[in-house]
């Protein structure tokens, strides 16, 4: 999949349609807006449609988290732990650390 970004004309749009504010509300934030999906682009591929503030996009960002991996528990795409443990083994391998004379 390939992610699809916004030109400098539909960012202006967006930004205009906003009023120059971030789109959640409550939030006055007017600067460093990022261009944003209001559903998850793994879920709904497409061009952002919103503009949010950075500490507005980390909180839906771990809420998108939430969704895709519930979206993909139920279309049975994603191993259950008995299907990891039969695949990677029951422990869990860690990378390691470096040896310290």
């Amino acid at each position: 999949m390939t992610r699809l970004y916004l030109t400098r004309r539909e960012y202006d749009a967006l930004l205009e349609a906003q009023a120059g504010k971030c789109c959640v509300s409550g939030c006055k934030a007017t600067t460093g807006l990022i261009a944003e999906h209001s559903t998850p682009n793994a879920l709904k591929p497409g061009k952002p449609d919103q503009l949010m503030c950075a500490p507005c996009h980390k909180v839906k960002t771990l809420r998108d988290v939430k969704a895709i991996a519930k979206t993909k528990r139920l279309n049975g795409t994603m191993m259950s732990q008995y299907e990891r443990r039969k695949q990677f083994g029951s422990r869990l391998r860690g990378r390691g650390f470096e040896k310290r004379d």
